[in-house]
């Protein structure tokens, strides 16, 4: 077998062994909780966060805010929400950014980061742990892992 083919199969098999890793819970992509008119389905927020489309319904500018790179709830969200690795979706935003077309989300340390970016900027949508979610962002979306 080739290096090529092993990367095929080892690649989605690393990627589904760290999402099955990660500790179970629920993780909830977010707003601002003064954005109470602002709804996005699962498919809105998938095309939000692999650069598809670059405003929200209301025709605002959409700014996705990703976790840090090799951070469990990345992966976990990407997996989950694009059927992509955090790697898949990163190789998708710089085609993206080197044709033009987008800049790649901001990354954040942690989700209390996210959180107070999400608060503080205009348009941000972020994913948390739901565990952090408090009153100052609203969930659109929760999904268990």
């Amino acid at each position: 077998m080739t290096l090529q083919k092993y990367r095929s199969i080892l690649l989605p098999l690393a990627a589904a062994l760290l999402v099955a890793t990660a500790h179970a819970g629920d993780m909830a992509v977010i707003v601002n909780a003064h954005d109470t008119a602002l709804t996005l389905d699962r498919n809105q927020i998938r095309n939000i966060f692999l650069g598809r489309i670059s405003r929200l319904p209301n025709g605002d500018a959409a700014l996705p805010l990703d976790q840090r790179q090799n951070s469990p709830l990345r992966e976990v969200f990407y997996t989950t929400l694009t059927n992509l690795s955090a790697a898949q979706a990163k190789a998708q935003w710089a085609k993206l950014f080197f044709t033009g077309r987008a800049v790649p989300p901001v990354e954040y340390a942690s989700s209390e980061e996210v959180k107070r970016a999400v608060v503080s900027t205009p348009g941000a949508i972020g994913y948390i742990e739901k565990s952090a979610l408090d009153p100052t962002v609203r969930a659109l979306l929760i999904e268990t892992y």
